[in-house]
């Protein structure tokens, strides 16, 4: 981290000084308590706030950042974000929540630093979230190359657009694994991170009826895990030619533990993208797909149709319904319960027992406790034992939102969801457990105060999943422009 937030100051620098008649500078500050009952904070407080919220109820934080937005209109331009965040009862006191700059040419972007994400195509009000990423966690630090919004693809008279990248970065919870395990748990240190991503729209922009068709996918690869005692077991080799083997992606050398070798570099994932849309008069209709995927098996659809599937509408227009979203999440299937590498002994290879995030060495698909991809696939900071891996990833959840205006100034936001879970396939739970979530938050806003913003909800759980838990969140944010040298 310490890398990125000298990087991201020596390039601000070097920016202001070049070209400080197209400087602005504006900021935001927000204040955020919650009181409740239960173990944990109620599911639709917490998840999906990128990690700021804690998982404990009875809870707040503060939060100052300081931002640049870049200039569309112009060839070049470039952005940057730096936010601090003091919280009480969460993993920590104060942190550096955000630290990026981002450079753009034309439609071309080179990032670098840690900056809040929430699903890539969806909804990003009312969607559970993403398979890869749902801005669930705290973002990782990363340098990241492509093309960040569609792009018309020339020669194809608009009727083809695409977007993509690729990134690298690392995970920064070394020190939230050390210490929140507990006895007898092993953890990791200096684990690296990718993701690649290429995705094409089909449609005129004239016309109503678009299509979305691509693929995302990431790794985690690199790193040491240490045993209990803090002894070295496994290193993973983390040299330039493993950031190439990740890539495409390819087995692990004579210096690559057993797993690597036999299987391909890293731990991956990904998902392939389908959707198809309906725009018109301000409104937008789509239904989509992620099939998701946790190796080759699920690749070629043995998984079945595991994956998130969903239907949404959504309008530009001031209304008491501004959108709706519906959303299945099924992660039952796994290409079937078990999994075995060929040996010299027993010559057969069987790919089933995807175990959804999860990874034998590595604590798998999560960044300081959470999942990074949908929450209904069990955060390991639900576990009580201290254990930092998935142990509810065979699970299916049903989840609605719907949001609008109710006056002016006046919004408010539903959410609601009902998910079952089977444990792993490798320590199935007894019994089923269930849980049901809900949640009204209503946001106001007047213009007389000018960057002000108040917001109230009410939350709760309930079942056998996470447990009873309710809560009440009150939160006041101010935002507006610090600095404009180009209106000088």
């Amino acid at each position: 981290m310490k890398r990125i937030i000298l990087l991201v100051i020596m390039a601000l620098v070097v920016i202001f000084t070049a070209s400080a008649k197209d400087f602005n500078l504006s900021y935001k500050a927000e204040a955020n308590i919650i009181s409740g009952g239960g173990d944990y904070t109620p599911f639709w407080l917490m998840n999906n706030t990128n990690g700021v919220v804690s998982d404990k109820n009875n809870s707040g934080y503060l939060r100052l950042g300081l931002f640049k937005e870049e200039a569309e209109d112009k060839k070049f331009s470039y952005s940057f974000g730096l936010e601090v965040v003091g919280a009480y009862r969460n993993e920590a006191p104060i942190y550096l929540q955000q630290a990026y700059f981002d450079a753009k040419l034309k439609n071309w972007s080179i990032f670098a630093g840690a900056r809040e994400e929430k699903t890539m195509l969806w909804d990003t009000e009312l969607s559970s979230g993403g398979m890869i990423n749902s801005g669930n966690a705290r973002p990782i630090p990363q340098i990241y190359i492509g093309l960040p919004q569609f792009t018309k693809v020339p020669g194809t008279k608009g009727w083809l657009h695409v977007r993509g990248g690729v990134s690298y970065g690392w995970f920064v919870d070394y020190k939230y694994q050390k210490d929140f395990k507990t006895e007898g748990m092993q953890y990791s240190k200096n684990v690296l991170y990718h993701r690649k991503n290429l995705i094409f729209k089909i449609g005129n922009e004239l016309k109503p009826l678009y299509g979305i068709i691509g693929i995302d996918m990431a790794t985690q690869f690199g790193g040491t895990v240490y045993d209990y005692r803090g002894n070295q077991t496994v290193k993973f080799p983390s040299g330039i030619k493993e950031y190439f083997k990740v890539f495409v992606p390819l087995s692990g050398g004579e210096d690559s533990p057993n797993i690597d070798q036999v299987n391909v570099s890293g731990n991956h994932l990904g998902i392939y993208i389908l959707s198809l849309g309906y725009k018109k008069n301000g409104c937008d209709i789509k239904a989509y797909y992620e099939h998701f995927f946790d190796d080759h098996s699920g690749m070629i659809f043995r998984n079945k149709c595991d994956g998130l599937w969903g239907l949404s509408f959504r309008t530009d227009k001031k209304f008491f319904i501004e959108g709706v979203t519906f959303e299945i999440m099924n992660a039952t299937n796994q290409s079937g319960p078990f999994l075995w590498d060929t040996t010299s002994e027993i010559p057969v290879q069987v790919s089933a027992g995807d175990n959804y995030y999860g990874h034998i060495m590595y604590n798998g698909w999560t960044h300081r406790g959470h999942a990074m991809g949908t929450p209904f696939i069990t955060s390991p900071l639900y576990n009580k034992d201290g254990y930092l891996g998935f142990t509810n990833n065979i699970t299916r959840a049903f989840h609605g939102g719907i949001d609008g205006t109710i006056i002016e100034g006046l919004k408010y936001k539903v959410l609601a969801s009902h998910q079952r879970g089977w444990g792993t396939s490798y320590a199935p739970s007894i019994n089923i457990k269930h849980q049901f979530s809900a949640m009204l938050q209503l946001n106001y806003t007047h213009n007389k105060t000018k960057g002000w913003n108040f917001s109230v909800a009410g939350a709760f759980d309930k079942g056998t999943l996470f447990g009873d838990n309710w809560g009440v969140q009150i939160g006041v944010r101010k935002s507006g422009e610090l600095l404009n040298l180009s209106k000088k």
